[in-house]
């Protein structure tokens, strides 16, 4: 049986690059990670890095809107950050970088903010603007903040080996709004296009953090992403209505027990949500619990059984340097993974 393949490698803590000189960028334990994803029907991979920070202090400020804009600490290049043109069959430009929450200053209100991601829109020397409404959400502007270039297909696959071009196809499930699929094709020279074209550049196609995507590779394909083990939690959306999901644990950890933090517990309506895990050897193939067949559910104890019989305990266990779960909810929700733990 052909089996996946694997090794990671974490770095000493190092200073990281910046767009800006004028604001704090914090340092992180850097490293790679080396899959080799076997020939087949296809295979799920997600990665467990994040970019650097490009910027690092205080939102000084907000205001709501359909688009919301948060003033900062320091200063920014004006532009630096702002979402690509609108894409051809996407109906929306690709956002480049994320602002990350990094705390909650107002406990009070119920709505979390620690992890939190949201897209940039664009920026000015003094703010950024991004895509959704933080009165919603519980944004204060008064939250220490990140922002950092989103992990795209060309990054996840920079030095990777084995990719046929036009041929194996990459799917981002929920990239054009819940319960899309849009497929990518590499074009033989280190970028990707628009699957539904063969023309359209999509090499910034955005992963997000604690997420992954199916790829359909015909021979074996080793990717090498390299990147900042995230230290802290992310909040990474579930989307309701019963859509694929790919989330993952966000930890260049070779084994992870879903059950062992609650956080994915917490995520899923108990005996309602279903995850499934699917095999790592190419076939892509639903992976089977205690014998009974697909599928786990939250037990509504902090753990997880069977969603053949809702009764027999299961273990939810996956590396976390390559495989993601899929998860259909019915209802809109967030997991909130934790994060890792450098010895």
């Amino acid at each position: 049986m052909k089996t996946l393949q694997k090794s990671s490698v974490l770095l000493a803590s190092a200073a990281l690059l910046a767009t800006t000189s004028l604001s704090g960028v914090n340092t992180g334990v850097v490293g790679y990670t080396s899959t080799t994803l076997p020939a087949g029907v296809g295979n799920i991979f997600a990665p467990s890095f994040v970019n650097s920070d490009s910027f690092a202090g205080t939102a000084t400020g907000v205001t709501p809107g359909a688009t919301s804009t948060i003033t900062v600490s320091g200063t920014l290049v004006a532009n630096a950050f702002d979402e690509s043109v609108s894409v051809a069959s996407v109906s929306k430009g690709y956002p480049l970088y994320y602002v990350e929450v990094l705390n909650d200053t107002n406990g009070a209100d119920g709505l979390d903010t620690e992890g939190l991601i949201l897209d940039v829109v664009s920026n000015t020397a003094g703010a950024v603007v991004v895509g959704v409404d933080t009165s919603t959400l519980g944004v204060q502007g008064d939250e220490a903040i990140a922002i950092r270039k989103h992990l795209t297909l060309g990054d996840v696959f920079a030095g990777s080996t084995g990719l046929l071009g036009f041929t194996d196809a990459i799917t981002i499930y929920n990239e054009d709004g819940a319960g899309t699929a849009v497929s990518h094709l590499p074009d033989g020279a280190g970028g990707f296009v628009l699957g539904a074209d063969f023309v359209t550049v999509t090499t910034d196609a955005p992963i997000l953090p604690g997420t992954g995507f199916v790829i359909n590779n015909i021979g074996a394909v080793t990717v090498i992403p390299s990147g900042v083990v995230k230290e802290t939690d992310t909040q990474v959306t579930v989307n309701g209505g019963s859509v694929v999901n790919i989330i993952s644990a966000l930890k260049p950890l070779t084994s992870i027990n879903l059950a062992a933090d609650g956080r994915l517990n917490a995520a899923l309506a108990p005996f309602t949500d279903a995850g499934n895990q699917y095999t790592t050897d190419g076939s892509l193939g639903p992976v089977s619990y205690a014998g009974l067949g697909a599928g786990f559910l939250d037990d509504g104890s902090g753990g997880f059984v069977s969603a053949v019989d809702f009764f027999t305990p299961v273990t939810v266990s996956i590396d976390g340097t390559s495989e993601g779960i899929v998860v259909n909810a019915a209802a809109g929700t967030v997991y909130k993974t934790t994060g890792t733990v450098i010895p």
